[in-house]
């Protein structure tokens, strides 16, 4: 697989260019709209002079708080062509964790839907910051987030303290091109908070050099012009943003929307809208083949499929392709840090090479296997911590010099805090985790951030989070909690307390409690005890 170097572009010059090239054909592909390159290009210039007479220009930060749509990504164009910096929200974030990153992000200008499915959005803020359902008029104050003036509510309701969207719209596109202007390649694009091992979610950087990457796994798969792109990952991820959005944006793919995971309806789009490519992790995958409806779903349009996240067993990697109709499934290892997809299969490597998340480097980073103790280059063959260096590396931690040192070396190598090896065919074997990040269904989770949370509860006393095996999800958390004196706290009790502060993958999905916690003779809690005996209770001959 051959890595070119790209030219230097912004997200604003891309989607000028491609409505340029492919201003007829549909982009945006959605329940409620399907518009062409064309026409978002449009409607990103009123968005973005809108954005511009309610003071948002470069530099400024704005939050997206909305769930994959047509607006979400009029929302990441138009703040990017005028050089204003997007900070994605995860919608399934409950309100403490949402008032995080709205807080310490900087954010001048939100998008959010007042409310989505079961979530009130706008009852969140409110409950974080009162004053807001007594402003009208005007920039917002509120004590909460200092540095917020707008909150633009997208969709037909605008609540107290928001601005309607609609409203935003003008006509004013030589502000626009003013703004436009003065934007570069280099400039700061995107402040993604992703989970770390230091508890809370740590704000990872990037300029628009991101195109460069994000290209790359649209040619690995294969995507030409016309062709049809499933985005099911949520933007608020990098793997959505970087892997579907920008790879159709950049080589002329139509996006074909969904607002959040539904495996029954995923298999009526591919049907449908005849999907070209998508990609997840093997939770995706299982949930498709368990369909009963799959048997009578044409997948023909299918050309791949790629699949990150964890290794897959070999037959479960082929009944996945036999029951897809999938010629290709190529497996990814990447991390927000170094973009996305370090690794990438070759179009012809096979499956038992793939489904081993065994691949050549995609990345135009340098890559090294560096022993984790000494330091030193390791062997061909040998286990070691994959360092990374080059355009994809983030530019470092929003407003966390002490964390990018940790991760950064002086000489600009990124210590992913992931094993592997290289083989004598040169490609890249992810082995296992340095770091006691969980990865449940994909997504990193801080162990430390939930025992954070369980902190917050009077009938504990402390915790330990581990992961444990998942048959669907990869891995999910185990919580071994001590009770707090005289306390009856139940395992039901814990998980419902977890439920209403924190993202539904955070939740443990398993609770044991101990006396106490084993620990080394400096007094160090040994976590790999309590990761084995977590996977020992979940055997099903351990009996209970």
């Amino acid at each position: 697989m051959s890595v070119q170097p790209m030219e230097p572009i912004t997200i604003g010059a891309l989607l000028r260019r491609a409505a340029q090239e492919h201003g007829d054909r549909l982009f945006l592909i959605d329940e409620e709209e399907r518009s062409t390159f064309a026409e978002v290009d449009q409607a990103v210039d009123r968005l973005a002079a809108g954005l511009l007479a309610i003071g948002i220009g470069p530099g400024d930060h704005v939050g997206i708080w909305l769930p994959n749509g047509a607006d979400w990504v009029r929302a990441f164009c138009a703040c990017a062509r005028i050089g204003a910096v997007v900070v994605p929200v995860n919608t399934r974030y409950k309100a403490e964790e949402a008032r995080d990153i709205i807080e310490r992000s900087d954010a001048k200008a939100l998008f959010m839907l007042p409310r989505k499915w079961k979530a009130d959005y706008h009852a969140m803020l409110a409950g974080m910051a009162p004053e807001l359902v007594q402003q009208t008029d005007g920039d917002l104050q509120l004590a909460a987030f200092p540095a917020l003036r707008s909150i633009i509510a997208v969709g037909g309701e605008a609540p107290a303290g928001t601005r309607p969207m609609a409203a935003l719209l003008s006509d004013d596109v030589e502000a626009v091109r003013r703004a436009e202007a003065g934007v570069t390649p280099d400039d700061l694009l995107l402040i993604c908070f992703t989970s770390g091992t230091t508890g809370k979610p740590k704000g990872v950087m990037h300029n628009h050099g991101v195109i460069r990457q994000s290209t790359r796994v649209g040619e690995a798969m294969h995507v030409v012009p016309g062709d049809r792109v499933l985005a099911h990952m949520p933007f608020y991820h990098s793997a959505g943003l970087f892997m579907a959005l920008i790879p159709a944006l950049s080589l002329g793919a139509g996006l074909v929307l969904m607002p959040q995971w539904d495996p029954a309806q995923a298999l009526r789009l591919i049907e449908s809208e005849r999907v070209s490519m998508f990609g997840g992790i093997p939770t995706h995958f299982y949930d498709l083949v368990d369909r009963s409806e799959l048997p009578g779903t044409d997948t023909s349009s299918l050309k791949a499929a790629w699949i990150g996240g964890s290794a897959v067993m070999q037959e479960t990697f082929e009944r996945t392709m036999r029951a897809l109709r999938l010629d290709r499934l190529l497996s990814t290892y990447g991390m927000t840090e170094n973009t996305i997809s370090t690794s990438f299969n070759a179009w012809d490597d096979p499956v038992e090479v793939c489904c081993r998340n065994t691949a050549p480097l995609l990345s135009d980073c340098e890559v090294r296997i560096v022993n984790p103790d000494t330091l030193a280059d390791v062997a061909p063959g040998e286990d070691g911590e994959i360092w990374c260096r080059g355009r994809t590396v983030m530019l470092g931690y929003y407003k966390d010099p002490e964390a990018t040192a940790a991760v950064i070396t002086p000489d600009g190598w990124l210590r992913t805090g992931d094993l592997a090896r290289f083989d004598a065919q040169g490609y890249l074997m992810l082995t296992g985790r340095l770091k006691e990040m969980l990865k449940v269904g994909g997504t990193n989770t801080s162990p430390i951030e939930i025992e954070q949370q369980l902190a917050a509860h009077p009938g504990i006393k402390s915790s330990v989070v581990v992961g444990a095996p998942d048959e669907r999800l990869g891995q999910v958390a185990f919580a071994f909690v001590e009770r707090a004196s005289g306390s009856d706290v139940t395992e039901a009790d814990i998980v419902q307390f977890c439920k209403g502060r924190m993202a539904d993958y955070k939740v443990p999905r398993h609770v044991a409690f101990v006396e106490e916690f084993p620990r080394t003779a400096t007094g160090k809690i040994q976590r790999a005890v309590l990761a084995k005996a977590a996977e020992e209770s979940l055997r099903p001959d351990t009996p209970t």
